[in-house]
């Protein structure tokens, strides 16, 4: 199982993109655990997935992000097409193929 958090400024338009990715997964029989959170609360998160993508319109956040998780899980960020498009099968492939290469 995958668990994928999603980070944004406030949590509010990364949970219709994760349930964009719940779709594909449904869609492709992929056992996955995916939420998201703010920016404020990612600390509290993190721990718990199996990789971190942080929205476009929290890209000023991205350094102290991925300095907090310091490598433990991959951290990326989602491109601002797929956000935009609510791309859920391209953010499931992005998170998957992050997960799969720190294994």
């Amino acid at each position: 199982m995958y668990k994928i958090l999603l980070c944004c400024a406030t949590g509010v338009t990364t949970n219709m993109l994760v349930n964009k990715i719940k779709e594909s997964a449904h869609q492709q029989n992929e056992n996955i655990m995916c939420w998201a959170v703010g920016t404020m609360s990612i600390k509290y998160s993190w721990p718990d997935a199996d990789c971190v993508l942080v929205a476009p319109q929290s890209k000023a956040d991205f350094a102290s992000i991925k300095e907090m998780i310091h490598g433990v899980v991959p951290c990326e960020m989602i491109s601002n097409q797929d956000f935009v498009d609510m791309n859920g099968d391209a953010i499931l492939k992005q998170a998957s193929q992050l997960i799969d290469n720190m294994k």
